[in-house]
């Protein structure tokens, strides 16, 4: 594609850096909506897009470009950020909080627990990729996030998505919830 080709469709290198900034973080998003389901599934959906998206060689390729050009433009950098990492962390914190407000999630610092969380789903993966190094194949990193899901739940107290559990006293059959 040529210069001009791109230009015709983005008025100067910020809207086309927002652009792609949106493009990359658009899944990431998706992946919280819709936001009545429940923190369990959603953390697995984050998991999942992470994986899928962010590792993605294209991806980690179109975020290398976007570090290199930071310097150089300090604006689009600051709105990579506000798009890619801090808006997706408030969202997640928001979902967070309304659980611990719910007693579905140990009550912490939502805000804490939602940057730990995307933390952990970024594991050195990221930086491996970043840096060329051997990547884990898709079969290791969909371990990694159920992994990663799972120790987080554990965390913070988050029981998995499961029907009502019932219990029943020996020889008397009457279910307790």
């Amino acid at each position: 594609m040529s210069k001009q080709t791109v230009y015709a469709h983005f008025a100067n290198k910020d809207t086309l850096f927002h652009a792609a900034v949106e493009q990359l973080v658009l899944p990431l998003h998706a992946s919280l909506t819709p936001e009545s389901r429940s923190l369990p599934a959603t953390l697995h959906a984050l998991a999942q897009a992470h994986q899928t998206h962010v590792m993605d060689h294209a991806n980690v390729a179109l975020g290398r470009m976007l570090i290199a050009e930071a310097p150089r433009f300090p604006a689009a950098a600051k709105t990579f950020f506000r798009l890619a990492i801090d808006t997706l962390a408030k969202r997640l914190a928001r979902l967070m909080a309304e659980a611990m407000d719910q007693g579905r999630m140990r009550r912490e610092d939502p805000d804490v627990a939602a940057e730990l969380f995307l933390a952990m789903m970024h594991g050195v993966e990221g930086d491996r990729r970043l840096f060329g190094g051997r990547a884990r194949g898709r079969k290791a990193q969909d371990q990694w996030a159920r992994h990663a899901v799972t120790v987080f739940m554990h965390a913070y107290d988050i029981l998995p998505d499961a029907p009502a559990r019932t219990n029943k006293k020996p020889g008397i059959g009457t279910e307790f919830s």
